[in-house]
């Protein structure tokens, strides 16, 4: 079987081939957030060394899109919404991330069945942490995402670990409640992989994510941690935007 990373080197180096297809056809406003970007990539670093400010692509302030003084900004739709929906855009290397997921979680169990909510996954253009990113999609593939999501924090943050094979990966999904064998097969499908992938990528392409985490409630309103004035306040003002007005078939 080939190595977890030999699929992976397939998976980016297609989502590298359709990035400079689209900036190709970008214009120079979208030229600029993927400059914006590649600041933000150049400041990452590896996770061993977790150094908070310089480690994980966040922003901190210095890149926000949400003006000084703002707690949320309206951003132009780029997608349909049959439910109010709710996007957590983020990288499990990052810390900021990795400090909001409790909150995430406390109001995704809160709000089940009310919202939808999506999370987004990115490795901030560091390859070595792509893996993280197979495993995530993985997971979404094999229904097993809620038990996974907080251990793949843990596993780069506490752990200092990535995934060495598919076997490891496979192991890993197992010991959080997926078949190993069908998390193999799924883990080897190079395109359904990549499609996951490349899907998330032009999410965030479209709304100019730029640095994580952000959130984009019902592909109309997004904030951050630096603009809601603190992890604790995100989801309290996810809330307060769920109630404002939206082109969501349903909910209010």
């Amino acid at each position: 079987m080939k190595q977890l990373f030999g699929i992976l080197a397939i998976v980016l180096l297609l989502v590298g081939c359709q990035g400079e297809q689209d900036a190709a056809q970008q214009p120079a406003e979208s030229q600029e957030a993927k400059q914006e970007t590649t600041q933000a990539q150049a400041e990452t670093q590896a996770p061993a060394e977790d150094k908070h400010h310089e480690a994980d692509g966040h922003d901190h302030g210095s890149h926000s899109a949400i003006p000084s003084g703002q707690a949320y900004s309206e951003v132009e739709p780029q997608y349909a919404c049959e439910t109010p929906v709710v996007y957590e855009f983020f990288a499990y290397q990052c810390p900021h991330c990795y400090n909001l997921e409790p909150e995430a979680e406390k109001w995704k169990k809160a709000n089940a069945g009310k919202v939808k909510f999506v999370s987004v996954p990115t490795h901030l253009g560091r390859d070595q942490f792509g893996s993280l990113l197979l495993v995530h999609h993985a997971a979404v593939k094999l229904g097993v995402l809620d038990g996974v999501q907080k251990a793949l924090f843990d596993r780069i943050h506490i752990e200092k670990k990535l995934f060495a094979s598919p076997d490891e990966a496979a192991d890993f999904l197992a010991t959080h409640g997926a078949n190993k064998e069908q998390a193999l097969t799924v883990l080897a499908d190079q395109e359904a992989m990549t499609a996951a992938i490349n899907k998330d990528f032009e999410m965030m392409a479209k709304y100019k994510i730029t640095s994580v985490p952000r959130v984009i409630v019902n592909h109309r309103y997004m904030t951050d941690i630096t603009a809601a004035g603190g992890t604790e306040n995100v989801f309290k003002l996810v809330d307060e935007l769920l109630a404002k007005e939206h082109n969501c078939k349903s909910g209010s």
